[in-house]
């Protein structure tokens, strides 16, 4: 097993995570989040009726305009597996190797970890504290 896997297991765990009942709006809006940060929202907020143009509230504002029912849990396994290989497929269209997108994973988590112990949004979403610093010079150096 990569060890990436099980340092993103543990992270959950440490996190308290796992505590919580799975809640298919919120991971979906979780994933919307993480795909729409960067990008500019503003028109999106507009054709949603919402002045909040931060990936997070338009996540929360998409999925609230959805009718959702609760899914089994193979297809929620199916829908996350989907969004790794996905994911993985986006990384290695960057152009890095397997190893740099283990790194990566590894990156990522190092700075999730910062998060630890720090207070929760309204859905459980664990917040950055004041210091934390983000990954993106270090995946940076993964590019040269």
């Amino acid at each position: 097993m990569p060890s990436f896997v099980q340092d993103i297991y543990d992270f959950n765990l440490r996190a308290g995570l796992l505590d919580r009942p799975y809640n298919d709006s919120l991971e979906a809006s979780f994933q919307i989040e993480e795909a729409l940060e960067d990008f500019d929202l503003s028109q999106l907020a507009v054709h949603l009726g919402t002045t909040n143009k931060d990936p997070k509230s338009i996540s929360r504002a998409v999925i609230s305009a959805c009718n959702i029912s609760d899914l089994s849990d193979v297809a929620r396994l199916d829908k996350a597996c989907d969004a790794i290989v996905f994911a993985f497929g986006s990384i290695f269209k960057l152009g890095l190797t397997p190893d740099q997108a283990a790194k990566a994973i590894s990156i990522v988590m190092s700075a999730n970890l910062a998060k630890l112990g720090q207070p929760r949004d309204s859905e459980g979403k664990l917040l950055k504290p004041d210091s934390f610093v983000g990954p993106e010079e270090q995946l940076a150096l993964l590019f040269s």
